[in-house]
């Protein structure tokens, strides 16, 4: 049942002290008007029990019609904790050896991370991909290919990682490990020649989490002491009927729950559930909350939307290939997500390609703007190649103090696109203490051209000094008081650090702190519009189709763009006294009817307003915060709305005191 509260209404206040003198002047008229002041208490009163009607809460017998997804939730229902409170940073073999990956191989870059400064930068994860695993036991357990990792061999018992993982702690390491949250692994599916790959019947071979989850995680985490986990999903959807791992491999053929790039076709609750399956014994294996768990569904399923409540970051994209190209895409799949990251949830576009292919030594400005991006983005950093290879130019830039302190910045804010022109984009990164960004100014083309983000863009002042550093150069700018301009070569990424006074002064704009807000709800009406249409995605300063924000024909500068039918929550952790924004419908939007906007603080609600018919102004919004953990943010379409999508809503210059 909907809460219900008993709250004051300014608005009921307003009318009674408007009109409560004109009721009692009426009474002192002279006796010829008294009929027309009976007339005038009548309306005076019908519009009291109006406005008190409104500010009353839903009695235990009204119908409540808001649809339970919207109702408040109280609490912040992503992670926001654990291991994972900034980016993980760290090496995953992949890339680099994919199944030929072995003890000594990994055991050698570990070593080199720790002797060349790079474990001292924040490198600390040291993974083990696919390839490890012999086969399932006829007692369930997983077994090791103990020839590939032979310290894992126990004279006399069941092999284990224990001393493995006991090796890369005493080093100062965390020991991660990979598995598939279906019954069979990638490799299985894409290696099939592999001499590694797990033997033995069918049954022997199904070496993934399905039907096995709670005695392969106790195993990793509790037996062996992983504190890392990276959880892929071919096994949903790469072994269906009539595949080649089905036909050719002789695997046990299983319904997919993922078909690629198919979100009609794609289970995404059947996704969901198994991914939140192995979130739940996780934590119960975990009550420290020092561990790390990676989904990765490659962007399918709607992850974006759920695994933050499972999971500490989430694939967004294919794996990326070391070719400008790939990298592209990669970066495109997390660039406008800004909203859904934060400390304990990342989006990750994949580990880093710096170091193969069109990223390795030959190629240091493409290597560069790469983990530039990465940077800014808050993407998990982890290395992806042969390290006792690199050359110092390749370590020098991995292990760059300043670019990984703003990929480290405690905010966990996202970098946010300004900029969007053709081949420029421009990306603003919010960092922790008051008035400082990051920024990167980004040429993707193959010809040079001049980039510039003016102080609004940074929010930022207008007209008064700023403080710009180059990270890559370590170099401080003079003053600067206008638009900061640079030259920009092919592929080429300028990054900058700046510092000044903040655009509203001691506010804070809510898009200056992404990582405190959760979309719980992005509005969409199911996923197939989500992954098919264009322009549904909760935005910072632009609307869901990315545009810049209008109510009425006003500009908008600062803000949140959604569709209507959605919920935020937003972390206050009790740090603020007090919300205000101005709402309304997009420009552009139908004004077929309008939408009920609500804030909720701690389930309780603050304020409602009606806003968005016709050609309606926006709305103000103010209300006291103090003492609040969790604020929530509603929007409800009108049932009357005729469109298929609900209308785009402005929560403007939504700003914290």
């Amino acid at each position: 049942m909907r809460r219900t509260t008993a709250r004051r209404c300014t608005r009921c206040d307003w009318q009674a002290q408007r009109r409560t003198p004109e009721i009692a002047g009426a009474a002192r008229r002279s006796t010829h008007r008294q009929a027309a002041a009976a007339v005038t208490r009548n309306r005076v009163m019908k519009s009291l029990l109006l406005a008190l009607l409104m500010c009353l809460p839903l009695s235990a017998g009204a119908q409540d019609t808001t649809p339970e997804a919207l109702r408040p939730s109280a609490h912040f229902s992503v992670y926001g904790h654990g291991a994972a409170a900034t980016p993980p940073m760290g090496f995953n073999p992949w890339n680099a050896f994919r199944t030929e990956v072995d003890q000594a191989r990994i055991l050698a870059v570990a070593e080199f991370i720790e002797q060349h400064g790079l474990q001292q930068a924040g490198y600390r994860y040291i993974n083990i991909d696919d390839g490890w695993w012999l086969k399932r036991g006829a007692d369930g357990r997983i077994q090791i290919r103990t020839s590939m990792f032979p310290i894992a061999t126990v004279d006399g018992g069941a092999a284990s990682f224990r001393a493995w993982t006991d090796k890369l702690h005493a080093m100062g390491f965390k020991a991660g490990l990979y598995t598939d949250v279906g019954r069979n692994a990638c490799s299985q599916a894409f290696d099939r020649h592999s001499p590694n790959l797990p033997i033995g019947t069918a049954a022997e071979r199904e070496i993934g989490l399905q039907g096995f989850e709670a005695g392969d995680l106790r195993t990793m985490f509790q037996d062996w002491g992983f504190d890392y986990l990276k959880v892929d999903a071919c096994g949903l959807a790469d072994f269906g009927q009539g595949s080649e791992p089905v036909l050719q491999s002789g695997h046990q053929a299983v319904r997919p729950l993922i078909v690629r790039r198919d979100p009609v076709a794609t289970d995404r609750t059947g996704v969901e559930t198994q991914y939140a399956r192995v979130g739940r014994l996780l934590a119960a294996l975990n009550p420290d909350e020092d561990y790390v768990l990676a989904i990765c569904p490659w962007g399918e399923a709607g992850v974006r939307d759920w695994g933050g409540r499972h999971g500490h970051l989430w694939r967004t994209s294919p794996d990326i290939e070391p070719t400008w190209d790939s990298m592209l895409v990669n970066l495109d799949s997390t660039v406008g997500r800004e909203l859904y990251a934060g400390p304990g949830r990342w989006n990750d576009p994949d580990m880093l390609a710096v170091g193969l292919g069109e990223f390795d030594d030959r190629h240091l400005v493409n290597a560069r703007s790469h983990f530039s991006l990465w940077a800014v983005l808050g993407a998990p950093l982890l290395m992806g190649f042969d390290l006792t290879q690199a050359p110092a130019s390749l370590i020098e830039l991995l292990s760059n103090p300043e670019v990984i302190a703003i990929n480290q910045d405690p905010a966990g804010n996202q970098a946010s696109v300004v900029v969007n022109q053709g081949d420029l984009q421009v990306l603003v990164k919010p960092l922790a203490a008051s008035g400082e960004r990051a920024v990167v100014l980004f040429n993707r083309g193959d010809t040079a051209t001049s980039a510039q983000v003016t102080p609004a863009q940074l929010k930022l002042a207008d007209g008064a000094p700023y403080q710009a550093r180059d990270v890559w150069k370590h170099q401080a700018l003079a003053t600067q008081r206008g638009a900061l301009q640079v030259r920009l070569a092919p592929h080429e990424a300028a990054m900058f650090k700046v510092a000044g006074a903040p655009v509203i002064g001691d506010a804070k704009l809510l898009t200056e702190m992404t990582g405190r807000i959760h979309v719980a709800v992005d509005g969409a009406p199911d996923e197939v519009s989500r992954q098919s249409t264009p322009g549904l995605v909760p935005r910072a300063d632009l609307s869901p189709s990315g545009v810049p924000l209008r109510i009425a024909g006003q500009s908008i500068p600062y803000g949140l763009g959604a569709l209507a039918n959605s919920r935020f929550e937003v972390r206050l952790g009790k740090d603020f006294r007090q919300f205000s924004t101005r709402v309304g419908l997009q420009d552009g939007a139908r004004r077929d009817a309008g939408v009920v906007f609500r804030v909720y603080g701690d389930g309780r609600l603050l304020q409602e307003v009606t806003a968005g018919a016709g050609d309606a102004q926006a709305v103000p919004v103010t209300v006291p915060v103090d003492g609040i953990d969790v604020l929530e943010l509603v929007a409800i379409a009108s049932p009357q709305a005729k469109a298929a999508l609900p209308p785009a809503i402005v929560w403007g210059d939504a700003q914290l005191r």
